[in-house]
């Protein structure tokens, strides 16, 4: 039938013609931006499968920047052991010279070293975090990166829960040191000094002391001040040591912690002092009030110093562990770091399959849509012109 009111033909190369034009410009889509996939509709199984590509590869970049990170951490914290433990070698060999019974010089000058050693000690554990008063790195450090099938599987733990290296944890604190015989004082001191508490808030403390030294008989006071916020043990002992020392006597720690008094000079040169520890002003002290104690100086002068070179070797043996722990650590986070960049290369290729365009295939698609574009055009016209055939049929 010939119509014109209805052109079939028309109406056929029109919906090829727009069939045509959404397959160019598709194409040009895919050409232009690089992707096969430029909204949901184009792939939407495959896009749901990038995404998750996508996240993986935005979750293990940071975790790689979070273990170069941990790894930067723990070569700070083995910086400072390798210090500590050079500080521990610098303290035996002080204490293997002071338990010597040949020893013919100061004690004084080797265990004012020596307490300035266990000082150090004590603040470089603290600016690395696993001091007395720092133990921020001190924990099961939980370094996440990412990568893995569960939460659990995806963080690398270092576990420096037992690695405090101060001179206490080590056991070489204020009660370890290269004098002569241990002088007791019990009944004196009954305050742990080496909790890392602040002492003394607001009050002062005075011993008063009777010492026999090179020069003869000396009577001095020492009086210990805390301040308005109190201070340290290891700030206590430094400020008895400063008015003591020059008499004869050193104040330590024992094994509990407790204030402690010890002659310095051999036994021979130093006979019996006295100590009386008057009561505190203004609150608790460090010692019972008003108590007096005679000391005398049986034992040998290198007691100390040989119980000295033991805990070192000790120490040094702690300190071990902790380094251990530490460069296991950072080789794990090195090996993880690896892990996840191999991740990232392969979720990124993975991710790029279904995501990124064909170029050649786009390419050749794009010059198939024109040419078709172009023969439904070139119908459409034949098809448009075909009616007025019907005027000859008028005529």
């Amino acid at each position: 039938m010939i119509s014109i009111q209805t052109n079939y033909a028309a109406m056929v190369g029109e919906q090829n013609l727009a069939t045509n034009n959404a397959f160019q410009t598709k194409t040009i889509a895919a050409l232009t931006s690089g992707y096969r996939i430029n909204n949901s509709g184009d792939d939407p199984a495959g896009l749901a499968v990038a995404n998750q590509f996508r996240s993986n590869v935005a979750e293990l970049t940071q975790g790689v920047i979070n273990a170069n990170y941990g790894v930067s951490t723990l070569q700070i914290i083995d910086g400072g052991l390798s210090n500590i433990s050079s500080m521990l070698d610098r303290m035996k060999t002080l204490a293997t010279e002071s338990a010597s019974s040949t020893f013919t010089g100061n004690r004084a000058t080797v265990q004012a070293e020596f307490q300035t050693l266990q000082g150090e000690i004590d603040r470089e554990a603290d600016n690395i975090g696993l001091g007395a008063n720092n133990t921020l790195n001190a924990t099961n450090l939980q370094v996440y990166i990412g990568g893995g099938s569960s939460l659990a599987n995806s963080q690398v733990a270092v576990n420096l829960s037992s690695a405090q290296v101060n001179s206490a944890a080590l056991g070489v604190g204020g009660q370890i040191n290269v004098n002569g015989a241990l002088q007791g004082t019990a009944g004196v001191g009954n305050v742990n000094l080496n909790t890392g508490n602040l002492l003394l808030a607001g009050v002062s403390q005075a011993f008063a002391f009777t010492a026999v030294g090179p020069a003869g008989t000396s009577t001095v006071t020492a009086t210990v001040a805390g301040g308005s916020a109190g201070i340290t043990g290891s700030q206590v002992l430094a400020s008895l040591n400063a008015q003591l020392n020059p008499y004869g006597v050193n104040a330590s720690t024992d094994a509990n912690g407790y204030l402690n008094f010890r002659s310095i000079y051999s036994p021979t040169a130093h006979p019996n002092f006295t100590v009386t520890a008057a009561a505190a002003v203004g609150g608790a002290g460090l010692a019972a009030a008003a108590a007096t104690v005679s000391t005398s100086t049986g034992g040998t002068s290198t007691a100390d110093a040989l119980a000295a070179v033991t805990a070192i070797n000790a120490a040094i043996q702690s300190l071990g562990s902790a380094q251990g722990a530490v460069g296991a650590g950072e080789n794990d986070l090195n090996y993880a770091i690896g892990l996840a960049n191999s991740q990232i290369t392969n979720f990124s290729t993975a991710q790029a399959q279904i995501r990124d365009a064909d170029i050649a295939k786009e390419a050749a698609d794009l010059t198939k849509a024109q040419v078709m574009q172009q023969a439904s055009v070139a119908a459409m016209a034949q098809a448009n012109a075909a009616p007025q055939a019907v005027l000859k049929l008028l005529q």
